[in-house]
């Protein structure tokens, strides 16, 4: 049979029309979200360069010795005329504590806070965060953790240069540098996915959450929401509960510049893996109704247009129609998302993007369902 005939036999029943329509109203959501949203992710700049108050660079670290003896060099070295180093040590038991107390006395720049693992039992991450603001001087404050590696010397100075526009929280991207395995192209295209929803949403005047490797705020932003008082029970929130919270009473931006960008491994082992795609999932829970709302559209149309197309595929009359369906919704997903993961320096999963697009969508749902009947998250 030539191309002539197959197309000649071609029609649609009604069986078809009730699947198209169910395929391009999930596609359509779907749209929505790459050309509404995700296209609003783009270079930024500040308004007023040069505005250069001190600030004071907090890092949490936990065992983090390798990766202090890394990235200390790096952040000292940062092209700033005034800033200093407090290392929120938690709990640390692999020799950071004397490494630290060791830089403390070669660099003035650097000062430390430290929970010692046989006195503080619970509080963690956010404990240590809030006795390092508390112990740091400066009105201006720049976050970021342990293992993660600024992109150049300006990354302090490209960041802060947003305050000079009345913005009280800078929302930075940090991308995450895998391998180039299965596992390794799937958390660059998850991390890439988030990245550009709450970028994207933030560039809509929506924003929702930021990263803890690479967000700045000032001392009246997290005075003005009692820190992370209000969700200091739940062991995560530093970054997005804390954001969720801090956005109704402070001006937020987003600086995407590739020098202020800060870049950190993902996991290499899927265990690793596996027990933080469910702590991020399972402190979802916790976020604000609306935002859950907002969030909620666009793994819907994803499950809905693929439980479509694979019913269409049994179910129609030809598989002709399904394949075309996804030909056309794929094929501008693909495009927005090739360009902001060379943007985002995530591109590892462009090549494959429509299987990640598929695998991730069914994947996110078994995990989604493991982390929402969750009572506990192993931190």
């Amino acid at each position: 049979m030539n191309f002539q005939e197959f197309f000649n036999q071609l029609h649609f029943t009604q069986l078809d029309t009730a699947l198209a329509a169910a395929a391009g109203l999930a596609a359509f959501i779907s749209w929505l979200y790459y050309l509404a949203i995700y296209t609003k992710v783009r270079p930024t700049s500040p308004a007023k360069p040069g505005f250069q108050p001190p600030v004071s660079i907090i890092i949490a670290a936990r065992d983090a010795k390798t990766h202090l003896q890394k990235n200390l060099p790096l952040w000292l070295e940062q092209d700033y005329p005034n800033f200093e180093i407090i290392i929120a040590n938690d709990r640390s038991s692999d020799g950071t504590t004397l490494f630290l107390t060791e830089q403390a006395m070669i660099h003035p720049k650097i000062k430390n806070v430290t929970l010692d693992i046989d006195v503080v039992k619970t509080g963690g991450k956010k404990l240590a965060l809030t006795l390092g603001i508390k112990k740091a001087q400066y009105p201006y404050f720049l976050l970021t953790d342990a293992d993660c590696t600024p992109a150049s010397k300006d990354w302090l100075k490209t960041m802060v240069q947003y305050f000079g526009e009345g913005h009280t929280l800078v929302l930075g991207a940090s991308p995450i540098q895998t391998g180039n395995g299965f596992l390794g192209r799937l958390i660059q295209y998850e991390n890439l996915i988030t990245a550009l929803q709450y970028l994207g949403f933030a560039a809509n005047n929506k924003p929702y959450m930021g990263v803890g490797r690479n967000l700045a705020y000032s001392r009246t932003c997290y005075e003005s929401v009692n820190g992370f008082s209000s969700h200091y029970h739940i062991p995560a929130g530093d970054d997005d509960l804390f954001v969720q919270e801090a956005v109704q009473k402070n001006a937020s931006i987003c600086c995407i510049e590739p020098q202020a960008y800060t870049y950190s491994e993902g996991p290499k082992t899927w265990k690793n893996y596996w027990r933080q795609k469910l702590r991020h999932l399972w402190v979802g829970k916790s976020y604000q109704t609306s935002v859950k709302f907002q969030l909620f559209w666009f793994p819907f149309a994803q499950l809905l247009f693929f439980v479509t197309a694979i019913m269409w595929f049994f179910l129609g009359s030809t598989w002709f129609w399904p394949v075309l369906a996804l030909l056309i919704k794929w094929l501008p997903e693909w495009i927005v998302f090739g360009i902001k993961g060379k943007l985002l320096k995530m591109q590892k999963a462009t090549p494959y993007y429509p299987f990640f697009n598929l695998f991730a969508t069914m994947w996110y749902l078994f995990s989604g369902t493991v982390a929402f009947f969750k009572k506990k998250i192993i931190w």
